[in-house]
């Protein structure tokens, strides 16, 4: 069948594979960093600054599809393969020792960062597990990263994957968060937790599963809420903390932090109590996911935004003022992409380096463009495209 899974990943992995040659893009040398046999596993390139692959799993497997590895094991493969700044100070990984493979794969170096991209892509084929070895490859990939703890990756990108929202969230859905004078159970909970407009984007619309594949508690919201749950506990517990667990046990804190039980039990209270339509708080952190039950009239628990703001007012904090270089917009973004496409041209022999593009840009675009937009919306797709994403050194002539 020519829409089958393997020729889909054939497919999308030739093209990648093709890209970077076509660009003259070799990869790295995998980052291997033996472990001192003298000194305890967890003092391994040891946090803060580095975290353990077991810890990336167990943060990202909440906002993912639940009792699945390979999707939290896909956004593991996405920071390594998205590092924009591996130029000025190295990669964000390290590998105690090389990782399990499949074939498909054979032409990507193991454990440098074009097999990650490549492994990123295997995993998100649809009805992957339809490959031969696919499920072998998961289980293994498993062993690797929590049972063996052989990958380190730096903490802070950890931190900030688990925590950014794409661009529509802040685009679209945040504007529309912002205006609604009607707030669900569900929203009105993110808002007393962490009192951000944003929190309220992400929860977006709660609805009861569809069928039994959708479920994941009994009685529970769909998958989709049930990862919108796991974000918003996730952005609690890592920057709206109040009940000290992250502190005590740092990344671990997911499984111990209880503010958002604490702000689901104010809204019990102040809706008057339990009732029988009240959505509950559905925890199975061990497993990966929290979800909450959906029952009959859950829909109808509405509360007025400003209702909610009278009781639970927003935060006030005061706004450093912004310097030039951190604001950014939209349009001076887009200008910056068709700005940097030229200048991708006008350098056939990649002479220049991406410092230079980003100090070019930032003066070339003063008040419209900040450094975070450029190496996080700017530089990566065009980079990638015009083969100067940094995936590796570019081949010597």
């Amino acid at each position: 069948m020519h829409d089958s899974p393997l020729n889909r990943a054939q497919a999308q992995l030739a093209e990648l594979r093709d890209h970077w040659a076509k660009h003259g893009v070799s990869p790295s040398m995998p980052p291997v960093s033996p472990r001192d046999s003298s000194l305890p596993g967890r003092c391994w390139l040891p946090e803060p600054e580095w975290t353990s692959g077991w810890d990336a799993f167990e943060i990202l497997r909440l906002q993912t599809e639940p009792y699945a590895y390979a999707p939290s094991f896909a956004r593991i493969c996405q920071i390594i393969s998205d590092q924009w700044d591996r130029e000025e100070i190295g990669l964000n990984y390290a590998l105690a020792s090389l990782p399990p493979t499949h074939p498909l794969l054979a032409d990507f170096p193991l454990g440098s960062t074009h097999w990650f991209r490549a492994l990123y892509v295997l995993l998100k084929v649809r009805d992957a597990s339809e490959i031969e070895g696919w499920e072998r490859l998961e289980s293994d990939l498993h062993d690797w990263i929590v049972m063996f703890d052989c990958l380190r990756i730096r903490t802070s990108y950890v931190l900030d994957a688990a925590l950014r929202l794409d661009w529509p969230y802040h685009e679209y859905s945040l504007p529309e968060a912002k205006q609604e004078p009607i707030w669900s159970f569900p929203k009105a909970m993110a808002w007393i937790a962490t009192r951000d407009y944003l929190a309220l984007a992400r929860i977006g619309y709660f609805r009861r599963p569809e069928d039994e594949e959708e479920a994941v508690a009994t009685d529970g919201v769909c998958r989709h809420n049930t990862q919108a749950l796991g974000w918003l506990h996730t952005a609690i517990t890592l920057e709206h903390c109040a009940c000290d667990a992250l502190n005590e046990y740092g990344l671990s804190a997911l499984k111990h932090c209880t503010c958002i039980s604490v702000a689901w039990e104010e809204l019990v209270r102040f809706r008057g109590g339990l009732s029988p339509e009240t959505p509950e708080l559905v925890f199975n952190l061990q497993e990966g996911w929290l979800s909450m039950t959906w029952p009959d009239g859950a829909d109808d628990i509405r509360f007025l935004r400003q209702d909610i703001l009278d009781r639970w007012p927003a935060r006030r904090t005061r706004q450093p003022e912004m310097r030039v270089t951190d604001q950014s917009t939209t349009t001076g973004e887009q200008d910056c992409r068709d700005w940097l496409a030229r200048e991708f041209v006008a350098d056939p022999e990649k002479r220049r380096s991406k410092k230079d593009f980003r100090e070019a840009a930032l003066t070339a675009f003063p008040g419209r463009l900040s450094e975070r937009g450029f190496n996080l919306r700017v530089w990566p797709d065009l980079a990638r495209k015009h083969g100067r994403d940094g995936a590796g050194a570019k081949k010597k002539s």
